[in-house]
């Protein structure tokens, strides 16, 4: 009840809800764009250029997806990367970016060119003005009310997706938010902290076209409408739509197996808890049939799901939903009671898994089953070494440490446990879910830093429903004040199925009286049973759809029943009429009011929160700005202030691509191979896809081999060498990992006595050990440098950049007979007459050097049968020694 009479309070109540969502949609249109915004640092500094390595394949697919169309990328056979073997691109890879950027092109393409107005936006340059001058971030400048729009070409879209998917994935996780903790204000703060957590920005800034870009939105909206589906048994249709969303996620990144396990584990939590229903039946049957029929479409993906050990447990939910709907059918058919019912689904229950099991012993000797994939079983067994050189080399797949989480997840984790008490009060279908990213996000995370990248959305959501939580709590009173209903239990409230009980007790005929106040007793129990706040029967919750018997949630009933017999009736009655005052008494409302603006004014004056906030957002911006640098290219400022932009590497490939002849061939190290082939469209002997241990091995071998012994092998592949130099990430820092992985396949390198490939270093004072100086990559990169030359009758120095950082050489005397043996598509294997999947051969002049490597196995490698490297051999004596130091 307001203080005010209805006909004053509803208007007044309504104008205020119509401030607060203007209010709201305001901060999450600003907030959208903060996520926009905060991305745009590379695009406004450097223009639309591609960063780093990878994204320079994913925009190179693009083009030929746009070029070609999707029938031809699927069966697309690259002969520019991996020479002489080649790459099945289609095949191999989560074509989800490309077909994003395609799409977005073609869209594009049938806009015309105009100028867009819109002048009622006009309305909010006072407002965005003012703000300026406060110093907020993230705001238009100049504020402009027209905008230019047309066609754009797929460089520039793949430069764009990801602060577009920023966007959206921020405003996907609010969505996630929302439906865990049903509050619009939780939702609408988990999408600001979405919008510039780190852990999220580190991989969408613009130019950074890489999988998670995309995925990040996909998984969210996954989740999201996974969770909208079983929020009540009349919400199954969604399941439809949750299919769909995981099609896009399987399309766009191979943590597509994260999502899928991750709804599997929670709908078989929902059976544990007791909320299995039909609507969880056909919410989950839709998503799996859907989801899967669609994954299997893609060419990466085939079988897998039906055939993957990582991906059998959500299959066998499915199995075992159909079994517990099957077992519910004929529940209401022959109307079973609780014994009859559980009796009868413990037999189906025990039939089927004979069935499961006995289908499973009759597949496995077929090898139907794969097998763990390395990287999945690296996310569960202790070590931080794979034993595998060249996966160790790279710092992402390293465990995370504390560090990196107050870098990438800093102020909102401190606050994300608070917003777990908050939702635990509110246990709904997606509380569970919220309890299971957490803690699955935090494991993978510990094993493999890269994933603190799906700490964000988790964090952001917890962090976000506290946050929303206190706004809540300020608001609240103003709209009871105004009318609003609260809390009330309304007297002689009674169930359904207590109604139908006592009707029934009505019915029979009334016993006569037992001698000794046995009908005393006997009326004091009726009392006790009809009592207002009798708990024994209560109402459904959302998430269920009728009294189911003999399962959890009678179990859970029964406990509930009894918990609340400990309470007598009076404390009920009390707490009741407490909670009833609390939301209705003008008094307390008035008391709450003022607390509210008491505490509103404590949090922007007194408190810590205006200084940490802004230095959170600068070290979200400042990080913004770190990983925008796109690796080709690099900014500097200069000690008077001025900005200087660095672009060896990009202007160097662009010279590759102008001073080569179309079919040259460029032999460097594998993280350059992808740049080669998408700025200076020549082939590449390896690139960062690394598929093929061996053949980089072989690449790493020849690399640290002395400069005659190197030519005899790189004659036969290679018309060109390219090194990095300049001493900034140069090739001589990386080099003892390019002998130690080319020591793994050829053990004469270094030798087994010598696994870690210490002989090929530098000593303590800086030079190099002789093995070092006599190496190619040593003298490539130090040519005419400290006194340092290369044979130039071997390589032919043709170009170094303005500062000294790519250098390109001339592989002199290339065999013309290797070169067109490997170019004849005879000499290439097919897999079937005709078949565009042919794979090219190395040259015979190489046959006694590949004859000398040894197939790579790495700790626990399960997918392949090879012998262990020395390498390998020392990881796991490391790995035993430490077991034994515990």
């Amino acid at each position: 009840m307001g203080l005010l009479p209805a006909a004053v309070s509803f208007p007044l109540r309504q104008l205020f809800k119509l401030c607060l969502i203007l209010t709201q949609v305001l901060f999450l249109v600003y907030f959208l764009y903060a996520a926009y915004d905060i991305r745009l640092y590379a695009i406004k500094t450097f223009g639309h250029i591609i960063h780093e390595f990878d994204p320079w394949f994913n925009y190179r697919a693009s083009e030929y997806l746009a070029q070609h169309g999707l029938s031809k990328f699927f069966k697309w056979y690259d002969y520019m990367s991996w020479y002489p073997l080649g790459r099945p691109i289609g095949t191999t890879i989560y074509p989800g970016m490309q077909m994003w950027a395609v799409a977005i092109w073609e869209a594009f393409k049938k806009v015309p060119d105009m100028t867009l107005s819109l002048p009622f936006l006009e309305v909010l340059r006072p407002l965005v003005t003012r703000l300026h001058s406060q110093g907020w971030p993230f705001l238009p400048s100049p504020f402009n009310t027209t905008f230019k729009i047309g066609p754009m070409s797929v460089n520039d879209i793949c430069c764009m997706i990801p602060p577009w998917f920023g966007a959206s994935a921020s405003l996907c996780t609010g969505l996630l938010a929302y439906e865990i903790s049903r509050s619009v204000n939780a939702g609408l703060c988990a999408t600001g902290i979405m919008a510039v957590i780190p852990a999220h920005i580190m991989r969408s800034v613009g130019g950074k076209f890489d999988n998670e870009a995309v995925a990040m939105t996909a998984i969210c909206m996954t989740f999201w409408l996974w969770l909208l589906s079983v929020r009540s048994p009349k919400h199954w249709p969604i399941g439809a739509l949750a299919g769909i969303s995981y099609i896009n996620m399987v399309a766009a990144w191979g943590g597509y197996i994260f999502v899928l396990n991750m709804v599997g584990v929670h709908a078989l939590m929902l059976v544990f808890l007791g909320r299995f229903h039909s609507g969880a039946h056909k919410a989950y049957s839709l998503f799996f049939v859907i989801g899967t029929f669609g994954a299997m479409q893609i060419p990466v993906v085939g079988l897998q799901p039906l055939r993957s050990l990582e991906q059998m447990g959500p299959l066998l939910v499915f199995v075992g939903y159909q079994v517990l709907a099957f077992c519910d059918y004929h529940r209401r058919k022959e109307k079973m009671d609780a014994q009859r019912f559980a009796m009868f689904r413990v037999k189906v229950c025990m039939l089927a898994g004979v069935v499961l099991i006995a289908i499973a012993v009759l597949l496995y000797p077929t090898g139907y089953f794969g097998p763990l994939s390395s990287r999945i079983r690296g996310l569960f067994v202790k070590h931080t070494k794979t034993g595998n050189p060249l996966v160790d080399s790279v710092a992402e797949h390293q465990p995370a440490n504390p560090q990196m989480y107050a870098t990438h997840l800093g102020l909102p984790l401190d606050y994300a446990l608070f917003g777990g008490f908050v939702a635990a009060f509110n246990r709904n279908n997606g509380f569970y879910l919220f309890c299971l990213y957490g803690f699955i996000a935090s494991h993978f995370s510990g094993k493999m830093s890269r994933l603190v990248l799906i700490c964000g959305p988790i964090v952001s959501v917890a962090t976000g429903i506290w946050c929303g939580f206190i706004l809540d709590q300020l608001i609240e009173p103003f709209l009871l004040l105004l009318g609003k209903q609260g809390y009330a239990k309304v007297s002689g409230e009674v169930s359904k199925t207590h109604a139908e009980s006592k009707q029934k007790a009505e019915d029979k005929p009334k016993a006569k009286p037992a001698k000794g106040g046995s009908s005393a007793k006997k009326n004091d129990k009726e009392k006790e049973q009809n009592s207002t706040f009798h708990f024994s029967d209560t109402e459904l919750a959302e998430y269920e759809e009728d009294f189911r018997p003999g399962g959890a949630m009678q179990i859970k009933r029964i406990l509930k029943t009894q918990y609340f017999k400990l309470f007598p009736d009076s404390a009920v009655r009390d707490f009741c009429s407490f909670r009833t005052s609390f939301d209705s008494s003008p008094s307390i409302l008035l008391g709450r009011a003022a607390m509210s603006v008491l505490l509103l004014c404590y949090l922007i004056m007194f408190s810590s929160l205006p200084t940490i906030i802004p230095e959170y957002l600068r070290h979200a911006k400042m990080i913004g700005e770190a990983v925008a640098q796109p690796t080709v290219v690099s900014g500097h400022r200069m000690s008077n202030g001025s900005f200087y932009i660095v672009d060896d590497y990009y202007k160097g490939y662009k010279w590759l691509e102008k001073n080569t002849p179309q079919d040259a061939r460029v032999m460097a190290w594998w993280d350059y191979g992808y740049q080669i082939t998408g700025i200076g469209n020549r082939t590449t002997i390896a690139d960062g896809n690394t598929w093929n241990h061996e053949h980089i091995a072989t690449l790493g071998r020849t690399l640290t081999s002395d400069v005659k012994k190197a030519h005899k092998t790189i004659k036969h592949l290679a018309d060109y060498v390219l090194v990095w130099g300049g001493g900034q990430r140069d090739d001589l820092g990386k080099s003892p990992h390019l002998a130690r992985i080319g020591n793994s396949v050829f053990p004469d390198h270094c030798g087994d006595d010598d696994p870690k490939c210490h002989k090929f270093g530098f000593y303590a004072e800086g030079q190099p050990t002789p093995m070092m100086a006599r190496s190619l990559l040593y003298r490539l990169v130090k040519h005419d440098l400290d006194g340092v030359r290369v044979n130039e009758k071997l390589f032919k120095h043709l170009h170094t950049t303005k500062h000294g950082m790519l250098r390109i050489f001339q592989v002199m005397n290339v065999s013309q007979e290797s070169k067109d043996w490997i170019a004849d598509p005879s000499n290439r294997v097919c897999d079937a007459p005709g078949s565009w999947y042919c794979v090219g051969q190395y040259p015979p002049a190489l046959s006694n050097l590949i004859a000398k490597r040894r197939n790579f196995a790495q700790v626990e490698d399960f997918n392949k049968k090879g012998e262990k490297s020395a390498y390998t051999k020392l990881i796991e004596q490391e790995k035993m020694g430490k077991r034994g130091d515990l």
